[in-house]
């Protein structure tokens, strides 16, 4: 039986450079592991994604603000969580035009992307690879308890 790993930092959310050095930390502590490189990859793209919306859209982005980066891996998944200090709406999974807003429908086409909140905060993640056939779904579908965190 192989024993799950966890890794677990944390980051200054007020400030963006922070989303690059989140991506070499998770490249760093995968490197320890025996993912496939596809999966490795869809890592990297998550946490850069769910740590910029961190950044940008939650409180972790205030001065002062943090946010936690976690990878756990059990075999050839990966389990990729930021958890922010909450914001005033839900997540939103959405296909946009513009420059922004696409990322968590980036995360949930990697893998099956999740939310829950925390007692001051939220927890935003990805299972990665996605089960085969598992459908996509909006974060809001799977919050635990329907509050917009």
């Amino acid at each position: 039986m192989i024993t799950p790993q966890r890794f677990q930092t944390g980051f200054a959310g007020d400030d963006l450079g922070t989303v690059a050095e989140a991506r070499r930390w998770t490249r760093q502590v995968l490197a320890q592991t025996r993912l496939p490189d596809e999966t490795v990859c869809d890592a990297l793209t998550c946490v850069s994604e769910l740590a910029t919306n961190a950044a940008r859209h939650t409180r972790s982005g205030e001065p002062g603000g943090t946010y936690q980066v976690v990878i756990q891996v059990h075999g050839d998944h990966a389990h990729v969580e930021v958890v922010d200090q909450g914001a005033a709406h839900a997540p939103d999974v959405r296909l946009g035009g513009g420059e922004s807003g696409r990322g968590l429908w980036i995360c949930a086409q990697l893998g099956a992307l999740s939310h829950a909140s925390t007692g001051g905060g939220r927890r935003i993640w990805v299972d990665l690879p996605r089960p085969v056939g598992a459908a996509t779904s909006s974060p809001s579908a799977h919050a635990t308890d329907g509050s917009a965190g």
